[in-house]
């Protein structure tokens, strides 16, 4: 990528967002001044490889904690990837460089690790203990602009911008990924989210929530402040590449009489609520339906999973996985996707079931999930943490026979590359905040928004 001058990159962020003035919010036009003609040295003495950037070039950062398997992980390196692709320098910064998708990364697209040498167990302490050195990255290598990818990120990312002394040259960025509002919650248990939500963004230059039901929330929390939606997306064509792929396993030995076959995405944390979804299979015996779960954890909470099967007497109609490579070749021979989940931002695993054809039972929590399963309808919603409510749906919608081309069809309004089209013209703007009100002028960057 050339030199730029200012007066290029402002004619260039015209172009992108006029190109886009139906899906994208307005933005102000993105200030030239301030970029950086290279990348500083190191942090930590730890060998780096260091990107060959041209002189005058801005940086893009994406930041998360590490590359754990994470919809929010998933995320950042597709972005990060198209971007690398439209020719924009952007690199991934994580606190520890470890985890199953660092495999995911492209070769095109550096990886910067920012923390210490000195760590804790806990995701969130070594976060926290970790903020002065990412406020050092931060001043030291200077990128115009910070993205941070999740929500676990955002209040660290506010903090170690403020420290960093580059407050003025570095603007903020935040992909809500996630409600702050968890389940049934209480009115403080409401206000502390609110507060949450003002802590989290309340620094940010600019906001892009997951679904238009974030946004809201978020908007509530900070009326003065603006929220852009650009929906996550399933890339139509991997799908369809891999759901045919051999997967084996006992539940699909039978051919003829298979008790149903259920499948959940997601990490073993309260989020997902599995330990609901456990408890609802065991009010399920007459139809002996048989669940399988995809995704990890630590070895607490996967103990204390299979102890609730136990003791619901089901441990033997549950199949625990683990992280796969390849979840598609699992939801094409399942019968029914289920999200117990008790809060989410926009569920990448919804869209994910509906690519392949699987109908839906989804918790009404906040947010995004009514949006998926409402715009077909794509399946049947369930109240949240409610076991028998959970398995009523489950055992309506198993009644309901949808059509595969259907629902796969309902995928195609997300599909990956409109999505990350949005993210790359966005960044390649350089916006300095979003000037349109929410929600008057609120606009999904999909196509055919969903739910309209």
């Amino acid at each position: 990528m050339s030199s730029v001058r200012a007066d290029n990159r402002s004619g260039r962020a015209s172009e992108a967002l006029s190109a886009s003035s139906s899906h994208l919010l307005p933005f102000k036009e993105a200030k030239a001044k301030g970029w950086h003609a290279a990348l500083s040295a190191p942090m930590n003495r730890r060998p780096r490889v260091e990107p060959q950037l041209q002189n005058n070039n801005p940086i893009i950062a994406i930041g998360n904690y590490d590359f754990r398997p994470s919809g929010t992980v998933v995320k950042s390196i597709e972005i990060a990837a198209a971007c690398a692709k439209a020719g924009l320098p952007v690199e991934l910064w994580v606190v520890r460089d470890e985890g199953a998708l660092r495999a995911r990364v492209p070769a095109g697209v550096p990886v910067f690790e920012t923390g210490s040498a000195m760590r804790l167990h806990n995701r969130g302490l070594d976060l926290a203990l970790n903020i002065p050195a990412l406020a050092a990255a931060l001043r030291r290598r200077r990128p115009t602009l910070f993205l941070s990818g999740g929500n676990h990120l955002h209040l660290a990312a506010r903090i170690a911008l403020g420290l960093s002394g580059r407050r003025r040259s570095i603007q903020l960025g935040a992909r809500a990924s996630n409600s702050a509002h968890h389940g049934k919650a209480t009115r403080w248990q409401a206000l502390i989210g609110t507060w949450s939500n003002r802590l989290k963004f309340g620094g940010a230059d600019f906001i892009v929530a997951v679904s238009h039901a974030l946004a809201a929330e978020i908007q509530t929390a900070l009326p003065k402040k603006s929220v852009g939606i650009i929906a996550n997306g399933v890339d139509l064509a991997k799908v369809d590449r891999l759901v045919s792929a051999p997967f084996a396993h006992h539940f699909l030995d039978e051919q003829c009489d298979r008790p149903p076959l259920l499948v959940t995405i997601g990490r073993i944390v309260r989020q997902k609520g599995f330990d609901l979804l456990v408890s609802a299979l065991g009010r399920l015996d007459d139809i002996g339906a048989r669940l399988m779960i995809i995704g990890d954890g630590d070895s607490t909470k996967i103990a204390a999973l299979k102890s609730l099967a136990e003791a619901e007497g089901v441990a033997h109609r549950v199949a625990l996985l683990g992280y796969q490579d390849n979840p598609f070749a699992i939801l094409s021979r399942a019968d029914l996707f289920v999200s117990a989940s008790r809060w989410e931002g926009a569920s990448n695993a919804l869209i994910e079931a509906l690519a392949c054809g699987l109908p839906i039972v989804a918790t009404d929590c906040p947010t995004g999930n009514r949006e998926v399963v409402e715009a077909g309808p794509y399946g049947t919603l369930a109240p949240v943490e409610n076991v028998e409510g959970l398995a009523n749906a489950i055992r309506a919608e198993l009644k309901t026979k949808r059509s595969k081309n259907e629902q796969r069809a309902g995928a195609h309004s997300r599909s990956l590359d409109r999505c990350l089209e949005s993210w790359v013209k966005l960044l390649e703007a350089w916006p300095e905040k979003f000037v349109d009100q929410f929600p008057s002028h609120l606009a999904d960057t999909c196509e055919q928004p969903w739910g309209r």
